[in-house]
């Protein structure tokens, strides 16, 4: 019988089909040339083809949305070296009747992590190609702001929320 699926997982799978569906659409409406960079206002600064960006865009899904949580894997597969949390937390989380119990806990928080990192990752996609297909040389500079700016604050808590959430029974 196989495990259910967790929530970080599922937020991953959304997003990471979010991602594709993003992607297939970029390519089936963006111009040849589209734009690849915009300055502090917003206005498009650089472009490029858009099979390279078509080809970029694939390379940081397939490193992001892929590679993280397998690297997540690995690293909590060891003794904890590569794992960057306080000592007592590690101690208490590492020791051998409760790895694994970690290791579907993290890798499933990481996931949820990565999915969110994922958003942000469809939304720039889709803002990049809004821009290129309707022939706009740039958007309101507020618009990307606001995006990187709601997942900071987002990161800042979920950090706060993995210190709690890792933090060993009887620890301040």
């Amino acid at each position: 019988m196989s495990e259910p699926l967790r929530r970080g997982r599922l937020a991953l799978a959304v997003t990471g089909t979010a991602y594709v569906v993003a992607l297939v659409w970029s390519a089936l409406v963006l111009p040849e040339r589209v734009p690849s960079h915009f300055d502090a206002a917003g206005r498009v600064d650089a472009w490029s083809s858009r099979t390279s960006m078509i080809v970029f865009w694939a390379v940081i899904g397939v490193v992001v949305l892929v590679g993280l949580p397998a690297l997540v894997r690995l690293v909590t597969r060891g003794d904890g070296t590569f794992v960057n949390m306080p000592r007592a937390s590690k101690d208490y989380w590492f020791a051998p009747e409760r790895r694994a119990e970690f290791q579907v806990r993290f890798q499933d928080d990481m996931e949820g992590f990565t999915a969110l990192t994922g958003v942000l990752l469809v939304l720039v996609l889709g803002v990049t190609t809004w821009v290129g297909a309707t022939g706009r040389d740039g958007l309101p500079w507020w618009v990307l702001a606001a995006a990187i700016g709601l997942y900071l604050v987002v990161t800042a808590v979920w950090t706060v929320r993995l210190l709690r959430a890792y933090r060993p029974p009887g620890a301040g």
